[in-house]
């Protein structure tokens, strides 16, 4: 490919080169910054056996949320977040914003599913469609997420905010849930 091509293909995508960097900046912003969730707990590449959520995060209340980051393709992220109502009480697609807000103008298929949208520029996110909560499909799913959270160490420096890599099949000398 082109450089001409690969600039082209940057500058259409606004403020993050990849997904992995979206979503890097995403968990940057949870761990430090005011989100419309509080402060939470959080891990990257949540593996649940039947897929791997980008971000998985748990409210000071408890409540699973789950984040599925696309740079531009709303269809496959809103599918990906309603494979994680399974487990989460809410789901949200991740979106830059420009193609968040091209996104919402498909309401109809993110209320069928029940996930949320949010936009995120690298400095602030924003719900531009709520998530309708749901009871999850498969209980003993949420409870391995549930004890994920509730064996890892906690932040101590005035939150919750804290993020881990890992899931249902943790390596290097973690067990296994």
């Amino acid at each position: 490919m082109s450089t001409a091509v690969q600039l082209n293909r940057r500058a259409e995508r606004p403020g993050f080169s990849s997904e992995d960097e979206m979503v890097d900046s995403f968990a940057d912003h949870l761990a430090h910054a005011h989100t419309p969730w509080g402060a939470v707990e959080f891990t990257r590449e949540w593996d649940y056996r039947n897929g791997v959520t980008d971000v998985l995060a748990r409210d000071s209340e408890g409540r699973l949320i789950a984040f599925e980051a696309k740079l531009s393709d709303w269809r496959r992220a809103a599918h990906q977040a309603y494979r994680n109502t399974v487990f989460a009480g809410v789901a949200y697609v991740v979106m830059p914003a420009g193609k968040a807000a091209a996104a919402a103008k498909h309401l109809p298929v993110f209320e069928a599913y029940g996930v949320g949208l949010c936009s995120f520029d690298g400095k602030r996110v924003r719900i531009l469609i709520e998530a309708k909560p749901s009871k999850p499909l498969i209980p003993w799913l949420r409870a391995s997420a549930e004890e994920f959270f509730d064996r890892g160490p906690r932040d101590h420096s005035g939150g919750l905010g804290k993020g881990r890599s890992g899931g249902l099949f943790e390596t290097e000398g973690h067990a296994s849930a």
